[in-house]
């Protein structure tokens, strides 16, 4: 039974500490404050001395949550010592406007040497780049022992919005662990679960959870870059940005699940042209342009780096599975697999290249500067390395032993992920 368990069943409350009360630490205190005895600590001695006096906070919520539950503070981290589960909120902006992590890692060494007991969880809550979390806080966790002198330790990133940070602590969408091992995630899982228990929850590695946080965020900023640039657009053109929105939440490739997959970019006689026409429409009409071109050249990197990561093998002879733009279609305009086989045949490359309807028109493209096999599996057997270059539902259907052991396989789709081949695979945006 967990320590967790044990005190509720002998009528205790656990006992919580958040180290760092700032505009997300505080909230979170007062939520775990109706659920668990909570203590505040802080190396301000400012806000330890308005949470105890019940000065007014900004945030919605907080102040009836302290008046009711009685969170305490203090500026004492010896008062870590006897919780259970210990949460790191300290924020990551430098004075004035950007990124450090110093006020962050100054507190969890000072929190550390307060963790001694398999009963303690040590919990990261502060937003931190997963190069810095894997490459430094990490090994500084590591070197001092706490996974193995404690339950564990868990990146617990905070996923609200100030203005609601009450709300969307007592509620949130979702939870995300990342875990040092087994135990600790599903420790931490079923102390949300005491205050949600209908949750649901993402348990992942570290490093999984801290590219999970940057990507909503980088998600959310697109998402507002995006209606910025569109709501501008409409001013000029003389159009209603409410109406263009509607009509875009009802494109499920936009406001659906249709929208996330990882791959290869974009292609055909569509998207090109009028990303192009959109820059040049911008420009006339006094919009500076540099959104449209920042989606031109991150696409046209997807290109060029698939041919570095394939030419960078040293591999002679390569196989390119794929030349249309997008599965069904012989339409080739733009296709990034097509783009690739010609790059890697200028670098003087031996490549093979094979599509179930696209031959026709790649070669009217790609003329002799590739060897074009009649199937898949012909082009395979030629060779050492294999790019999947367009989800075919023929290629998704080849399975491992379709590959032989000294070929690498690279697969931006990850088509053979349930059963990848014996060599080499690599899958984008996974590990390999």
């Amino acid at each position: 039974m967990s320590a967790l368990a044990k005190s509720a069943v002998s009528g205790g409350r656990p006992k919580v500490a958040v180290v760092g009360i700032g505009r997300v630490g505080l909230p979170l205190a007062a939520v775990l404050s109706g659920h668990y005895e909570t203590i505040g600590v802080d190396v301000d001695s400012t806000v330890v001395e308005r949470v105890n006096t019940r000065a007014l906070f900004t945030e919605p919520g907080v102040d009836g949550l302290i008046s009711r539950f009685g969170l305490k503070a203090t500026s004492d981290f010896r008062e870590v010592k006897d919780c259970q589960v210990i949460f790191v909120c300290v924020g990551s902006q430098a004075p004035g406007k950007g990124y450090s992590s110093e006020r962050f890692l100054n507190a969890l060494r000072q929190t550390l040497p307060q963790i001694t007991t398999k009963e303690q969880l040590l919990v990261i809550t502060t937003t931190l780049p997963p190069l810095e979390l894997k490459d430094q806080v990490v090994p500084l966790l590591e070197a001092d022992g706490v996974g193995s002198r404690s339950a564990g330790y868990c990146y617990n990133p905070a996923m609200i919005a100030l203005g609601r940070a009450v709300a969307d602590f007592e509620r949130p969408s979702f939870l995300m662990i990342g875990e040092s091992s087994q135990g600790a995630g599903a420790r931490l899982e079923a102390f949300w679960r005491g205050i949600v228990p209908d949750l649901r929850v993402f348990r992942s590695s570290i490093v999984d959870i801290a590219v999970a946080k940057y990507a909503l965020n980088v998600a959310l900023v697109l998402k507002i870059s995006l209606l910025s640039f569109l709501t501008e657009l409409c001013e000029k053109e003389g159009s209603d940005i409410d109406v263009i929105t509607e009509i875009l939440k009802a494109e499920p490739r936009v406001a659906g699940p249709k929208m996330f997959r990882g791959g290869l970019g974009y292609g055909g006689t569509c998207f090109p042209v009028d990303i192009e026409a959109a820059r040049h429409e911008s420009e006339k009409l006094g919009i500076p342009g540099f959104f449209p071109e920042a989606i031109e050249k991150l696409n046209d990197w997807q290109v060029e780096r698939s041919v570095q990561l394939i030419s960078g093998t040293g591999k002679e002879k390569v196989t390119v599975l794929g030349l249309s733009f997008k599965p069904d279609t012989d339409v080739v305009v733009d296709s990034q697999s097509l783009m690739v086989a010609r790059q890697l045949a200028k670098k003087g490359i031996k490549v093979t290249v094979y599509d179930p309807e696209a031959m026709n028109n790649a070669r009217a493209i790609l003329g002799d500067e590739v060897k074009y096999a009649a199937s898949a599996r012909e082009a395979i057997s030629s060779g050492e390395l294999v790019f999947i270059g367009v989800e075919w539902s023929e290629f998704a259907n080849l399975r491992g032993k379709d590959f032989r052991q000294d070929q690498i396989v690279i697969d931006p789709w990850r088509l053979l992920g349930s059963d990848p081949p014996a060599g080499r695979y690599v899958p984008y945006g996974a590990s390999s």
